[in-house]
């Protein structure tokens, strides 16, 4: 069963000698003699916790509101150390740890602010990303930044143009097509405009990738 924080005088201040990751450093105080709440290094020294500080119901109440937000922050910051993350990504983290609505809205703010999370820039390293080890369509593009929570202009503005989206398809067909053994012509480029559009290409940018392929071969 969690224990109720109590208030009084502060009786001593403790490190926690286990720093889990995605807390980070914490204290545990003390009030006259008694465990009462675990808070976060950063939050007591912002704070000023030190024995004989009187603390009330209310300053602990906040404290801890306070301490919920940099953990929930911590968390966010850890899940954004793998990689670069949408606001949806980042919310549904959050909400998975059940996190309240609140919490979760100050936490992005903060992430904003910093830097951290913008949905415009995380479509345009998405695309740049996907076009240089894996080409994939518009489409397909559009439909990945979707169910990564991304909005419709966000994901229009990252989008590749009519010249990009022809380049990409061609490097597609590039990285695979060298691999088939198809001495039928017609075979083949039914073949290369499947594949391109299982990629996510239209049917115009895949055929004409697939006749610079063959004139780039010749």
């Amino acid at each position: 069963m969690a224990r109720t924080p109590f208030p009084g005088t502060i009786s001593l201040v403790q490190a926690q000698q286990t720093v889990r990751r995605h807390f980070g450093p914490r204290v545990n105080v003390f009030i006259e003699g008694k465990f009462s709440f675990a808070i976060s290094t950063e939050v007591a020294f912002k704070h000023g916790l030190h024995p004989g500080l009187k603390l009330d119901e209310a300053t602990i109440d906040a404290l801890l509101r306070e301490d919920g937000e940099t953990k929930a922050l911590q968390t966010a910051l850890t899940f954004l150390g793998h990689r670069a993350r949408s606001e949806a990504e980042i919310r549904t983290r959050l909400l998975k740890d059940e996190w309240s609505e609140p919490v979760i809205v100050r936490v992005l703010e903060k992430l904003r602010d910093v830097h951290l999370v913008d949905d415009g820039n995380f479509a345009q390293s998405w695309v740049e990303n996907r076009s240089r080890f894996r080409p994939r369509g518009g489409r397909l593009l559009q439909q990945e930044l979707r169910q990564k929570g991304v909005g419709r202009e966000d994901i229009e503005a990252a989008l590749p143009d009519d010249t990009e989206e022809a380049d990409n398809a061609l490097l597609a067909l590039q990285k695979t097509a060298r691999k088939w053994q198809l001495p039928d012509e017609r075979e083949a480029q039914r073949k290369a405009i499947e594949f391109l559009g299982r990629r996510g290409f239209g049917y115009g940018s895949a055929k004409a990738a697939w006749t610079r392929f063959r004139e780039e071969d010749d």
